[in-house]
């Protein structure tokens, strides 16, 4: 079976204009869904702030890829420019760094479930939540008991101080009946007290609820 790879870019709009809600629900937007290259476009929301993924052909870079939507109507007033493209500052098991306007080279690992995630960071705090979620820093309890409850892939982008997760896990993960269990895994306790300080919430809240559903158009 022949692996399939991909670019994934990611980029974040915070808006209180009610059109962008309709444009994303346009035909315009269905244009950008099945532009040449592209292998998903997918937006997901909370309030005012949209994370746009999109997932493209291997050969492509960020200029390439709007390039790809210049021939549909009044797109430059949808996206940002395509340099805006976030940092990812966490991937589960991550071999290699991308710049983020080269694209995350990514791997297929359908079929899947997904949930994307948000929440704000202590802005003085911001660096350090970085480096301890850099490359070959994750502690390997935690990364072992990702695999264990069924995740199968997980990113973090970041926009300023606030930061979108996305998981994605086996079709049948439950999160209501894992979640529980999860956080009775080995240094899983540890691990969420320790980054509790980035976080702008309530220490003492669990993981759902540090972390705010963002909901796909």
């Amino acid at each position: 079976m022949s692996v399939q790879q991909f670019r994934r870019f990611t980029y974040f709009l915070n808006s209180e204009d009610e059109q962008l809600l309709e444009v994303f629900t346009s035909d315009t937007f269905k244009e950008l869904q099945s532009s040449e290259g592209i292998e998903a476009f997918y937006i997901y929301v909370k309030d005012d702030d949209y994370f746009l993924v999109i997932d493209a052909d291997v050969s492509l870079n960020s200029e390439q890829l709007f390039n790809a939507f210049n021939g549909i109507e009044n797109f430059k007033s949808i996206l940002p420019e395509h340099n805006r493209a976030l940092e990812r500052i966490y991937k589960l098991d991550q071999k290699a760094i991308y710049k983020p306007t080269d694209g995350q080279l990514k791997t297929s690992i359908a079929p899947y479930k997904r949930y994307v995630w948000t929440l704000l960071l202590e802005p003085n705090l911001i660096n350090e939540y970085k480096h301890v979620h850099a490359m070959g820093m994750a502690w390997p309890e935690i990364t072992a008991n990702m695999k264990t409850v069924g995740v199968k892939d997980m990113e973090i982008y970041i926009h300023k101080a606030q930061v979108m997760l996305i998981m994605d896990t086996v079709p049948d993960f439950d999160l209501n009946e894992v979640g529980p269990k999860w956080q009775k895994l080995p240094c899983e306790e540890e691990w969420q007290a320790y980054v509790a300080k980035f976080q702008r919430t309530d220490p003492e809240s669990s993981i759902q609820e540090k972390w705010q559903d963002m909901i796909q158009l």
